[in-house]
């Protein structure tokens, strides 16, 4: 073999080599490229040339930082570290829309809105507006300003695209303080658009609310009024679909009733399932406005209720039986944590540690009844046949309102007794308000960004936006006038 092969050379290639393997790959990546184009243009497909935006003069600069038809850029000020374009809208002849008359420019005000930054530089926009008058003097219609809503909308001091910007950057969980100190402005020039903006997507986005089959109701903590004294808000959540329908502002049964009464029949009809939590007041509101809809009581409510009583029961036995509250060397003290685990998730060990502690203190097997009962429940939402399940249930109501049992254990009784046919209600369909609590967290954490509302209607849009899932390409196509 030549010696110019050798492996040396190609391990330590020299610089003639080196412009060699340049010079074939570039052969390479033509001769591919014009494969592919061959291929393309087989298959019918055109090459789109593709040209890069590249823009040297200053003037044609400044507007295509606007990039809006039939404006025209006046001037760019540089004001500190802050930057002003001045524009006006390029008109022809205007009419009176009361008479119809040629209207003549009475004023040209110059109004100041906040833009997007460019390049990190705090961008500004100022709006030479027409004010016309008609020229008729009996005209009813003395004057009025020219608008545009791609430049900005009515009563909005961010322009049209920043207010969109800022809108869904905060319904991404973003701070509204944040996102003002990107735009270098005033929280509440920032807060108005969202505000403004927001509300439009969610009354735009019907979709929705279209596509819906069960409903949640239930109660979150609004604002902290004093002490003792909080206001509730009401949470409609979509659970087939895991999302936020709306907010309420109180929990009372006439304004959540009217929210029902408000949608639209085909919305109603819609709805086969509603989730609540042995709330008397959103039952009330399924059966007067929605009577057709099967109620289904959440299964964690339930759970948690067995597993309340049954610390009840121990907290009562443990102050009868040592005459004090519960202390490390107790033995029930020392179980309270194995007596609310799940009974499948015991192992061996915490089991006999279980029954043995049990014994010592718990000699008239209180304890030990209340947590059989909380077992049974359980079995109760593992049973899969709905037949054979609510045959448990019965069998478990039926112990509770025996007059031997405790009477923590009673009372437990007379709830089930109450909600016996929503709470069997869940094997039909399985759904439960799970969602609606895991959308209350997503709505705490806006609270906690904002370090609390006192605002509802801010509250509820900063919400929704965040929590409600909204089709954000709606938001490009809204108009604001």
């Amino acid at each position: 073999m030549d010696s110019k092969w050798t492996p040396g050379l190609i391990s330590s290639p020299s610089a003639s080599s080196n412009t060699a393997l340049r010079i074939l790959a570039g052969c390479c990546c033509v001769v591919l490229c014009c494969f592919w184009a061959k291929v393309l243009q087989t298959f019918g497909v055109k090459h789109k040339s593709k040209h890069t935006f590249a823009v040297s003069d200053s003037t044609e600069i400044v507007k295509a930082l606007v990039g809006l038809k039939d404006v025209r850029v006046l001037k760019y000020v540089r004001n500190g570290p802050d930057a002003e374009l001045v524009i006006e809208q390029i008109i022809d002849e205007v009419y009176c829309p009361e008479c119809g008359q040629l209207a003549r420019v009475k004023q040209r005000p110059v109004v100041r809105y906040i833009d997007m930054p460019v390049y990190g530089t705090p961008m500004r926009l100022a709006w030479r507006k027409h004010r016309m008058c008609c020229v008729d003097p009996d005209c009813p219609k003395q004057s009025w300003v020219l608008t545009d809503h791609r430049i900005s909308a009515k009563q909005c001091l961010l322009t049209t695209r920043a207010a969109k910007w800022a809108t869904s950057q905060v319904g991404q969980g973003r701070t509204v303080s944040e996102v003002a100190a990107e735009l270098a402005c005033d929280w509440h020039t920032v807060n108005d658009a969202v505000t403004y903006y927001g509300q439009a997507l969610l009354a735009a986005d019907r979709k929705r609310l279209s596509k819906t089959t069960a409903i949640g109701l239930d109660e979150t903590s609004f604002v902290k009024l004093a002490r003792y004294h909080k206001t509730f808000a009401t949470t409609v959540a979509d659970v087939a679909n895991h999302q936020i329908i709306d907010i309420l502002p109180t929990r009372n049964f006439v304004d959540v009733a009217a929210f029902i009464n408000a949608q639209c029949e085909s919305w109603k009809q819609r709805i086969e399932y509603g989730a609540l939590d042995m709330s008397n007041t959103y039952a009330a509101v399924y059966t007067v406005m929605l009577p057709e809809v099967i109620q289904v009581v959440d299964s964690f409510h339930v759970v948690r209720l067995a597993n309340q009583v049954l610390d009840q029961v121990r907290r009562r036995v443990q102050r009868q039986q040592t005459g004090h509250r519960g202390r490390k060397d107790d033995p029930l003290y020392k179980i309270r944590r194995l007596l609310v685990t799940g009974e499948e998730r015991l192992d061996d060990a915490a089991a006999a540690r279980l029954s043995s502690l049990l014994a010592l203190g718990d000699p008239d097997a209180e304890v030990g009844i209340a947590h059989r009962v909380k077992e049974r429940i359980r079995d109760f939402y593992r049973e899969t046949s709905p037949a054979i399940a609510r045959t448990i249930l019965t069998d478990v109501h039926a112990h509770c309102m025996q007059p031997s049992m405790p009477p923590e254990i009673i009372k437990l009784g007379r709830t089930i007794g109450k909600w016996f046919d929503k709470i069997c209600n869940y094997h039909l369909a399985r759904i439960s308000n799970g969602p609606t609590e895991a959308l209350n967290n997503l709505i705490k954490r806006i609270k906690r960004i904002g370090y609390g509302f006192t605002n509802f209607n801010n509250y509820r849009i900063r919400a929704l936006l965040y929590a409600g899932k909204p089709n954000w390409r709606i938001l490009n196509s809204i108009t604001i006038q």
